[in-house]
């Protein structure tokens, strides 16, 4: 998807055709958290939504890149948030959650890098979060863009350190789910973006030949 916003949809989908279980442990990993809570104040009636079509709609209506996660968080089709970014600042979290989602407060931790992520988990940081949960893979490509130039002037990771860091996010867990947003203006424009999707399909070993769309 080029716009991360989708995947909130692609999550409902998925829960829909029995691919995930409720309350999956969701794995977001890129240059920003997408958190903000707007959403959960200003359209309330989200949480009752049914329907992959109204939920296609409302997403296409309501949602932009940064809101998505916390409407998957209230429907309860995520649950648990592991958060690797090195976005600058922290969130109140679970006031947010406290204030918005009746009943539910957001538990996981939040990461700076994939170095930081191997280290909670080598110390049991991560799995209290897990336990047999479906598992969510989300990641955005601009990620690996250390620039915060929009749609121009990329300062891309090394080719090394981008397929390193795929390869152990491949390996890490058995996903039950892997979305990716290609965000080509937050990877410093198209060329960069492609770039960078080139070396996700090859560290995953895709050929987009044989996909089929989401969007059925």
């Amino acid at each position: 998807m080029d716009q991360h916003k989708w995947a909130f949809y692609i999550w409902e989908l998925a829960r829909e055709k029995g691919l995930i279980k409720p309350n999956a442990t969701l794995f977001h990993v890129d240059a920003h958290l997408d958190d903000l809570p707007f959403v959960l104040e200003d359209i309330p009636e989200y949480i009752n939504i049914t329907g992959i079509e109204n939920l296609k709609a409302f997403t296409d209506k309501h949602l932009n890149i940064d809101t998505f996660i916390w409407p998957a968080f209230g429907r309860e089709t995520i649950n648990n948030i592991i958060y690797v970014s090195n976005f600058s600042g922290s969130k109140p979290f679970e006031d947010w959650t406290r204030e918005h989602v009746e009943g539910r407060i957001y538990e996981g931790i939040r990461v700076h890098s994939i170095q930081e992520l191997k280290e909670s988990i080598f110390l049991g940081g991560v799995e209290p979060y897990i336990q047999d949960n479906s598992l969510i893979l989300n990641l955005d490509l601009d990620f690996f863009n250390e620039e915060e130039f929009y749609d121009r002037g990329p300062q891309l990771k090394s080719d090394q350190e981008v397929a390193e860091s795929l390869t152990y996010l491949k390996n890490l867990k058995d996903w039950d789910l892997i979305t990716i947003s290609l965000s080509p203006e937050h990877c410093g424009g198209e060329e960069a973006c492609n770039h960078l999707f080139q070396l996700f399909l090859n560290v995953f070993e895709l050929d987009l030949k044989k996909g089929i769309s989401w969007d059925k």
